[in-house]
């Protein structure tokens, strides 16, 4: 089943262009995976410094692949110095049915 991943960057004041340059670089490595589907950058316009990218994936293993990717590793470890705050990763799956009572 699919999943789409939402990521959450604060980015400190004055680096927010190079920033967007990574993520650009760090797309562009993620649409050669496998299971990629398709991907937005998003910068709010209440908060010009909050980034949030939206991934989809064919399934969790494919995330999971990508989350260890060397490339996207050495990738965080440059963007991290330039981030306000930790970086926040949710996952989400598509509801196919859904109950008041519970799954």
């Amino acid at each position: 089943m699919a999943v789409k991943v939402l990521i959450e960057r604060r980015v400190r004041k004055g680096y927010e262009q190079l920033v967007w340059q990574m993520l650009r670089d760090l797309r562009g490595q993620a649409v050669r995976q496998k299971g990629y589907l398709y991907g937005e950058t998003w910068r709010s316009l209440d908060d010009p410094q909050l980034f949030m990218v939206s991934s989809t994936w064919g399934c969790r293993e494919y995330w999971d692949a990508w989350v260890t990717d060397e490339f996207r590793q050495r990738m965080e470890v440059r963007i991290r110095p330039y981030l306000r705050r930790d970086v926040s990763i949710r996952v989400f799956e598509e509801v196919a049915s859904f109950s008041a009572d519970g799954p």
